[in-house]
């Protein structure tokens, strides 16, 4: 598709992801010369808008939003990245959500686990180490699962409760 052809569509029709990409990157003047350069430009474009939202500049603010969206399509442009398939993996990201996540608490370690697979671990030392991973937890939404049964004791008394780790008697 050309630069004219579309200049010549309706202003109503909707262009795909890949269209704007594409017709972002041909009309973009001082391209980026670098991935990074691109990347930096996506960020200066959100930090003005940021700032104009907080000047309650709420025109200038969508302005920049939509100036920031056609930095990203550039970026991703550089980056050799789909639009079209980027869209579809992040709302796929987005449908799975948080609560798809596990926090595994074994007697030494934590493991978080996402779709069966292991998506990261640490070790326990101690009782706060335990009431931390129960905080992090709750703060992503992700269920918690005790390996352990025993814990060794050292970890018996605590409980989530209304978002915190607490301590009760038995």
């Amino acid at each position: 598709m050309s630069a004219n052809s579309l200049k010549t569509k309706p202003q109503n029709a909707q262009l795909s992801l890949t269209e704007a990409q594409r017709m972002a990157s041909l009309h973009r003047q001082n391209s980026p010369t670098t991935s990074r350069e691109a990347l930096g430009r996506v960020l200066e474009s959100a930090r003005f808008a940021l700032e104009s939202f907080d000047a309650d500049q709420l025109m200038t603010t969508q302005i920049s939003l939509e100036d920031t969206l056609i930095r990203v399509l550039v970026a991703m442009n550089s980056l050799n990245i789909h639009p079209e398939l980027a869209m579809q993996r992040a709302l796929s990201r987005l449908q799975e959500g948080h609560a798809q996540g596990t926090f595994h608490i074994y007697v030494d370690r934590v493991e978080i686990q996402a779709q069966g697979e292991i998506r990261g671990e640490w070790p326990l030392y101690s009782q706060s180490d335990y009431e931390a991973a129960l905080r992090l937890a709750h703060e992503l939404g992700c269920a918690v699962v005790h390996e352990d049964s025993c814990q060794l004791g050292l970890f018996q008394h605590v409980r989530l409760h209304q978002g915190k780790a607490t301590a009760h008697s038995a």
